[in-house]
């Protein structure tokens, strides 16, 4: 392991300075950074108590010393990664003594140096990213809809606004539609199988034609609306033709009892999980059938619909002026590293990765846009890399002198 550090630090920049090499062990220390001790054939992880004329002491509570007396120390600071041949020269418990090192040598990692903080934090929201794949279905959902996709990129959308621009496209279709929402941890029995296909599975279900047993088994030429066929080949191969046939007769005798000419039943989800459901319904008294095209514009808005509940759940907790603060572990001009508790939204956040962020730099908050572009988890914490795109006009003038004082007040 020595041997291969030896030789990735072979053509290294190297600090000879006396002070400057100082300097180095003394922002360390004030920093309480932790340091990396390779010792034969281990790791050792710990924290520089004490920088002397002559030496350097070092809490390294897995040390174990044996005969060799050399080492290497390796350390991240300052946008550099250093490496340096130490002499151990005394040891009592956790503590070890060094010499003090004739020099230091050092990568740069970034062109911007990274500025670690213990006590900045800032309030984060959503940014609005395409949701279909095909950038021309997305583009024509816009110009049928420019009101909805309007309020949709607030950073406050009106759910009540959204709500109410999806039912009038609805009741263009029916008047017979309704909402269902379920509490997180409510455990839900299914009382029928579209709640089975739409809660359980996330599908949306479209019946065409209650009159005829084909309406329910319907193949549609859809990458998102589905029938109950899938069920019935499920039910075939279990009990038979008969009694998949049946089955499907039992479902047809209700909802022809109950007047319904075709319905379509769709997913509420909030964070990637199903917290309810959606169902409109056209009976024989309207005499007209809700059309493939027709569900899947419906399905597309609540799709979106789903995406503005989410997001004002997150302005909620993280972005309004009363919510939780969001941590930021260190900042450059290019991006910053953020810390979060909660598993959920770092799930959603892999999908969802562009994000606003309002960052309190000297007296005011700086409006920052950035893309997660790393994500890791570590002790019950949840780490994303976020590399910055755009920021308010004059902005990132204050970011850098910001960052230019802080550097030189941790580094000094």
């Amino acid at each position: 392991m020595q041997d291969k550090l030896i030789e990735d630090f072979s053509s290294a920049i190297i600090e000879e300075n006396y002070y400057r090499v100082g300097n180095i062990f003394y922002f360390l220390k004030a920093k309480r950074s932790f340091v990396i001790m390779h010792y034969g054939d281990t790791s050792i992880r710990g924290r520089i108590i004490r920088v002397l004329d002559d030496r350097i002491i070092l809490f390294m509570p897995e040390f174990q010393r044996s005969q060799e007396r050399r080492s290497i120390l390796t350390f991240e600071a300052l946008n550099r990664y250093y490496f340096c041949e130490i002499l151990i020269t005394n040891t009592r418990q956790d503590i070890v003594e060094i010499q003090y090192p004739e020099k230091l040598k050092f990568i740069t990692r970034r062109l911007y140096p990274r500025i670690q903080f213990d006590d900045l934090f800032m309030r984060f929201i959503t940014l609005y990213s395409q949701f279909f794949k095909s950038k021309d279905e997305e583009r024509e959902l816009e110009n049928a809809y420019p009101l909805f996709f309007q309020e949709i990129r607030e950073d406050n959308p009106s759910l009540r606004i959204l709500y109410q621009l999806i039912t009038d496209e609805v009741r263009k279709i029916t008047s017979d539609f309704e909402i269902k929402m379920f509490h997180e941890n409510q455990i839900l029995g299914f009382e029928n199988l579209i709640e089975k296909m739409v809660m359980g599975e996330g599908r949306y279900v479209l019946i065409q034609d209650c009159s005829v047993l084909d309406g329910y088994t319907s193949i549609y030429e859809s990458a998102m609306i589905v029938s109950m066929h899938d069920h019935y080949e499920q039910a075939v191969t279990r009990v038979g033709v008969k009694e998949a046939q049946n089955e499907i007769y039992e479902i047809q005798k209700d909802d022809i009892s109950n007047f319904r000419l075709s319905y379509f039943a769709l997913p509420i989800i909030i964070f990637d999980r199903t917290r309810g459901y959606f169902i409109m319904r056209t009976n024989v008294f309207d005499k007209r059938n809700i059309f493939l095209s027709q569900a899947e514009d419906i399905a597309r808005l609540f799709r979106v619909f789903s995406y503005a509940i989410t997001k004002v759940s997150i302005r909620t907790s993280h972005f309004d002026n009363v919510s939780a603060r969001t941590r930021i572990v260190n900042i450059s001009m290019s991006g910053l590293l953020m810390e979060i508790q909660d598993a959920t939204l770092y799930e959603y956040l892999k999908k969802n990765k562009r994000i606003k962020m309002l960052i309190p730099v000297m007296g005011e908050d700086l409006e920052v846009y950035g893309e997660i572009k790393r994500f890791f988890a570590q002790d019950g914490y949840y780490y994303m890399g976020v590399l910055f795109f755009k920021t308010r006009p004059g902005d990132i003038i204050k970011l850098e002198e910001y960052l230019y004082e802080n550097k030189n007040y941790q580094f000094f």
